[in-house]
């Protein structure tokens, strides 16, 4: 009984520790996607949209060159997760990591290939 009593008491701190939201600062969760698959293909962010929003998994549609792709993103901690629409899997072979910088008021976008860092991408509200 006293296992029990202990695990419902400790339940929320524990939920709330793993549900913890990352600092977005005044940046929405599309806008951080947006950046990550704009980084990522090397187009400009406004070419990149929300297509669709399901809870935490958004759907971004990239035009470029009269073509359109269509990624899955998802926030997780400091990291984006990501994946071609037509893919099942997340892509692992790039790490993608972003945060944001009160002062500067910025969002960074970091690309790693295990711990080395890669790229850097800075994004500024009036970007979006």
């Amino acid at each position: 009984m006293k296992k029990f009593f202990l695990a419902l008491v400790l339940w929320p701190t524990f939920i709330g520790f793993v549900l913890a939201k990352p600092n977005l600062g005044g940046f929405k969760p599309e806008q951080v996607c947006q950046a990550a698959i704009a980084s990522l293909q090397g187009v400009d962010v406004k070419m990149v949209d929300n297509y669709r929003s399901a809870q935490s998994l958004m759907q971004m549609r990239v035009r470029h060159n009269g073509q359109s792709h269509s990624y899955y993103c998802q926030l997780e901690g400091d990291q984006v997760l990501w994946r071609r629409a037509q893919d099942s899997r997340w892509q692992t072979s790039t790490t993608v990591r972003f945060h944001y910088n009160r002062s500067a008021k910025q969002l960074f976008i970091k690309h790693y290939l295990a711990a080395a860092q890669l790229a850097e991408y800075r994004y500024r509200g009036e970007d979006f």
